[in-house]
């Protein structure tokens, strides 16, 4: 296994890594899956 392919495995699939969620009326909302990390559990 490379190290893209277990980097992808770890991300939260809720906010797609990225910890936060961007809102439609402007600014943003943590993720609360993954508490901002932006990984899994």
């Amino acid at each position: 296994m490379n190290i893209q392919a277990k980097e992808k495995k770890s991300i939260c699939h809720y906010c797609s890594g990225k910890g936060y969620f961007q809102l439609l009326l402007g600014g943003s909302e943590t993720c609360e899956e993954c508490q901002g990390t932006g990984k899994q559990r």
